[in-house]
């Protein structure tokens, strides 16, 4: 599992995201993070995918298995 602290490194970055089987929007999730905040039970991701402009996708981090910068 990624922690808070791996995934707030990626904000402003385009990032691929492999998500856990069976988490919703998954298995993969390329885009730019957008922010991370907290939430009772831990954290929560905002990415813009890739391929939609304005879209936004909420992803929470127990759901994401690895997270991969793609920008450099």
């Amino acid at each position: 599992m990624v922690t808070r602290e791996e995934l707030q490194r990626l904000v402003g970055r385009r990032a691929t995201l492999a998500l856990v089987p069976g988490a919703p929007g998954g298995p993969i999730v390329t885009g730019r993070v957008l922010g991370v905040l907290d939430a009772l039970d831990g954290a929560v991701v905002t990415v813009e995918p890739e391929g939609t402009p304005g879209a936004r996708q909420t992803i929470h981090y127990h759901h994401i298995a690895a997270a991969t910068p793609v920008d450099g």
